[in-house]
């Protein structure tokens, strides 16, 4: 699919699974790329397109574009990484665009997102909370300073310990870009996390949980009614999509490191978002 939108032809995938009844209101999933991939991509890496067609639900994978000076696809973090484009806007432009052609449940619409896209996912739970029902956000989180929520927002995130490009303790350096310090990088991951979690009103100790020998939840406790925060860590992983079998295939091949194959993010990300919806 395609439109314009700032003077630009902008596309997004939409994936509508067979079983659709366009008079039944059916849950919606926006799917964010990481940097330099695109709608379809995005898609293929997650399989999500196969998560819509077995629960029935609507899945729209947008393709961002580059930043100045940049060659590879991205999504706005701030308003000052491209004042040319505004990609909240354009989020719900397309937002706009889906629920004007399909009957979407506007109480069930959710954000997921790899690398920029889970940094996206999280800029749309500060921004864009009176349209988001529940977010996940896998291989990248940030809480920015300004990040003030309307409501707060059910929270999924999943980060390997071992990822070099989106470093779990922070630092600001990534092998994005070697021996150079960058901002997006310096925070810890669980930290920005965990921002989110007392911003909502959880405590600000999570309870742990293991899972394999590999993973961890940190399950978030006294949190509003209704609301979930939860942060799994996996050890041995880079940046990738855990149970992913295309991340399985070509992660180490192309220096995003180990997959780990004990959970699958996409699974537990639509069970997350099966609890949730806007009142």
């Amino acid at each position: 699919m395609s439109f314009d939108f700032e003077e630009r032809n902008r596309e997004y995938e939409f994936v509508v699974p067979r079983s659709y009844d366009p008079s039944k209101p059916t849950p919606l999933v926006l799917n964010w790329h990481g940097l330099g991939s695109n709608g379809p991509d995005q898609l293929s890496f997650s399989e999500y397109s196969v998560l819509a067609e077995r629960e029935g639900i609507l899945v729209v994978a947008p393709t961002g574009l580059p930043a100045p000076g940049e060659t590879r696809n991205s999504w706005e973090l701030t308003e000052a990484d491209d004042p040319s484009r505004d990609d909240l806007a354009f989020a719900e432009a397309v937002l706009d665009r889906v629920i004007a052609s399909a009957c979407v449940d506007e109480a069930r619409i959710y954000t997921t997102g790899m690398s920029n896209g889970g940094y996206f996912s999280s800029r749309l739970v500060c921004e864009l909370a009176d349209r988001i029902a529940a977010a996940a956000s896998i291989a990248a989180v940030f809480h920015p300073d300004d990040c003030r929520p309307s409501r707060a927002v059910p929270y999924l995130a999943f980060h390997g310990v071992d990822d070099e490009i989106v470093p779990y303790e922070g630092g600001g350096f990534s092998s994005l870009a070697p021996g150079v310090r960058l901002e997006i990088f310096e925070p810890s991951i669980p930290d920005e996390f965990g921002q989110f979690a007392t911003t909502f009103g959880c405590q600000a100790e999570p309870s742990q949980r293991p899972v394999s020998a590999d993973v961890t939840a940190f399950e978030y406790t006294g949190c509003p009614v209704g609301v979930e925060a939860i942060f799994y860590r996996i050890d041995n992983a880079g940046h990738t999509w855990p149970g992913s079998a295309t991340s399985l295939a070509i992660g180490q091949i192309a220096g995003l490191g180990v997959t780990t194959n004990d959970i699958d993010a996409t699974e537990l990300s639509w069970e997350f978002f099966s609890r949730h919806r806007l009142q």
